[in-house]
């Protein structure tokens, strides 16, 4: 199962192949990122001691979660879905009409699409949430887990890259050091993500992806958010003011592993 649709997922990005050098490293950027999502997904699938069908369903969902990126960049030249369209949606139209999904049986192909589908809502679908399908919902909280957890690696590593950022990347806001948008920092503190409309710049990029600890479901993923330094590294990335200092002392009080 997930060897087949590997193979089906790495001659659909080559048959997209751009010869312009940003173009190709863009899409590279997401190739990349779905084999580490597939990792991701594994591993959480495997710490909750799930079926081998269902770890293998979580591994394949992880991988073609994004695959609508590849789709929407070739036609808009963007990742943002605001100024394109729903990535998920074009993800399971292209497994559809590439025959990605046509090594697993109906019910498991309804199943890999209910996750993609759900991967990047802000919110997971009230039918997921009624609890008529547990494996759909485990399987969409594997995956968007997955998802955050390796986005925010992708983010810091641009965040780090000495010189200009992509502006694809960080969907064109600009880096103004001392700026952000307070309405952010208030969805972190109500329990809520942040918008990605209040983004107005890159910081707000960085409180959105902080924001992102009020939507993880599984223990690991949490646990990995501050082990790996990714909060860390991310309020570095911020302004240093009495504010935000007294903010970064309340987000681990209240978000760290083991805080009381």
């Amino acid at each position: 199962m997930i060897a087949r649709t590997l193979d089906w997922f790495e001659d659909f990005v080559r048959q997209g192949d751009m010869d312009d050098p940003l173009d190709a490293a863009r899409l590279e950027l997401k190739r990349q990122h779905c084999l580490l999502v597939m990792a991701e997904a594994r591993e959480q699938a495997r710490e909750l001691g799930l079926s081998p069908r269902l770890t293998d369903l979580a591994t394949v969902a992880g991988l073609v979660h994004d695959t609508g990126r590849f789709p929407q960049y070739r036609r808009w030249k963007t990742f943002r879905d605001a100024k394109s369209a729903n990535h998920a949606i074009l993800g399971t139209i292209a497994l559809r009409l590439g025959g990605g999904l046509d090594g697993l049986d109906a019910r498991d192909r309804r199943l890999v699409r209910m996750a993609i589908v759900a991967h990047n809502r802000r919110s997971l679908p009230r039918t997921l949430l009624r609890g008529d399908d547990a494996e759909g919902l485990a399987l969409a909280r594997i995956v968007r887990d997955a998802d955050k957890i390796d986005i925010v690696r992708v983010m810091l590593e641009h965040f780090k890259t000495p010189g200009e950022k992509d502006d694809v990347v960080v969907f064109g806001l600009p880096d103004a050091p001392e700026r952000y948008n307070p309405a952010i920092v208030a969805d972190i503190r109500a329990g809520r993500i942040g918008d990605y409309g209040d983004m107005e710049t890159v910081n707000d990029f960085v409180l959105l992806l902080l924001s992102w600890v009020n939507d993880m479901y599984h223990a690991r993923t949490m646990r990995l958010f501050f082990r790996r330094g990714h909060v860390r590294e991310l309020f570095a990335h911020l302004p240093d003011t009495p504010p935000m200092r007294e903010f970064t002392a309340w987000y681990h009080d209240r978000y760290a592993p083991g805080a009381s």
